[in-house]
């Protein structure tokens, strides 16, 4: 058995908790962190390092991340699944990391049957139960406050992706409806959409304009789910205006399904 194979048979209660100083560092200045108890700080610091202790963590080029990286990380990765637990990340263990943003090659087929090659600008990307890519650079200058948190839109693709189907419904807890997931969903990302089409598109046009939610959720139905979740942790002020109902779903659907 190897190491990571017996560690992973560990539960997150058997870690101690993650560096005070770590932690201190990685709190400061992200406002997620300040509506904890203490019982729940406690959790997730023992689930980053649980997180910790069950990643590979690979340097994609000159990247180097150092051990606050790396805590960083596992807090912002564990903030999601702090009440759902750890066995929702059983199914992964490599974090790969890239200084910055990285490009991606991609191809589109419209409805018409038309072929489109093109290069994406990513800070993130996951792969179907395989490896989490990150761009270090922006994992930094996440959780601030402003909706944007790559970490947390990533670990929500493998939430999402649990139930075999990346579709922006990750797998419910029985007290939840899938109708009621998709009746609060679908419309919004149809409204979600309209109002970009509206305003335009640009990168990160959420910090300039009035738009509730950065614009690459307008993308697909996952996207939406993805970018929804980093901007509930995040600034959640922005999605509740806007989306009401997918709020509730989302806070309920954090706290394991309890109402």
């Amino acid at each position: 058995m190897g190491i990571l194979s017996f560690l992973r048979r560990k539960g997150a209660d058997d870690y101690d908790p993650l560096d005070a100083g770590h932690w201190e560092a990685v709190r400061s200045g992200r406002p997620a962190f300040a509506a904890l108890d203490a019982g729940e700080v406690l959790t997730l610091r023992r689930l980053a390092s649980w997180f910790i202790a069950t990643r590979d963590f690979v340097s994609v080029g000159d990247a180097g991340p150092g051990d606050l990286d790396k805590a960083t990380i596992a807090v912002l990765a564990c903030l999601p699944i702090l009440h759902l637990g750890a066995r929702w990340y059983d199914d992964w263990s490599t974090v790969l990391v890239a200084p910055d943003s990285f490009v991606h090659s991609m191809t589109t087929v419209d409805s018409a049957g038309v072929v489109t090659d093109y290069d994406d600008e990513l800070s993130g990307r996951v792969t179907e139960m395989g490896p989490v890519l990150l761009s270090l650079a922006d994992v930094r200058a996440s959780g601030h406050g402003d909706g944007y948190n790559v970490v947390v839109h990533e670990m929500a693709h493998k939430l999402d992706e649990r139930d075999g189907a990346l579709d922006g419904c990750p797998p419910l807890p029985r007290s939840m409806s899938r109708r009621a997931w998709n009746d609060a969903f679908a419309p919004a990302f149809d409204d979600f959409c309209s109002r970009v089409e509206r305003e335009g598109r640009g990168r990160k046009l959420l910090r300039s304009s009035r738009l509730p939610l950065d614009d690459y959720a307008a993308e697909s139905p996952e996207e939406f789910f993805a970018v929804a979740c980093e901007t509930f942790f995040d600034a959640p002020h922005r999605i509740q205006g806007a989306y009401p109902a997918v709020t509730s779903l989302l806070a309920t659907f954090f706290k394991g399904g309890d109402s």
